[in-house]
């Protein structure tokens, strides 16, 4: 019996320690362009921890995640790191593209439509 529950104890404490490698994700970002870039509008505190029960898994927003690297930001290098409001590695299309809903304007729309509460006006996010 008292191996059982010090093997027990011992797996208990690996998955904690494994847990605690691979981190959690943050509650809360501040969505702001990558340097160099100039926004129209004031930086997004985005309530990260809110939309990780509202989506099916986390490639549904960081869509070249493998599931295994480090989650880049959406302005790094090779993602939405382009100015303008055109294409879609514009860092503007990431969050604003209304046609699809990997993006938040995109999914917000949609959500709004079902009748789910979701900010789609600029003011609710640019405060």
């Amino acid at each position: 019996m008292r191996r059982i529950l010090i093997t027990l104890l011992a797996l208990c404490a690996l998955g904690t320690a494994a847990t605690a490698l691979a981190g959690s994700p943050p509650d809360a970002l501040r969505l702001e362009p990558p340097k160099g870039m100039e926004a129209a509008k004031s930086p997004v505190d985005f309530p990260h921890g809110r939309h990780t029960g509202a989506v099916a898994d986390c490639t549904a927003c960081h869509h070249t995640w493998d599931g295994k690297a480090e989650i880049k930001a959406c302005g790094s290098a090779g993602c939405h790191d382009q100015p303008g409001k055109k294409g879609e590695t514009a860092y503007y299309t990431a969050f604003h593209a209304k046609d699809t809903n990997r993006s938040c304007l995109g999914c917000h729309k949609t959500a709004k439509k079902d009748g789910k509460p979701a900010p789609v006006s600029c003011k609710q996010c640019h405060k």
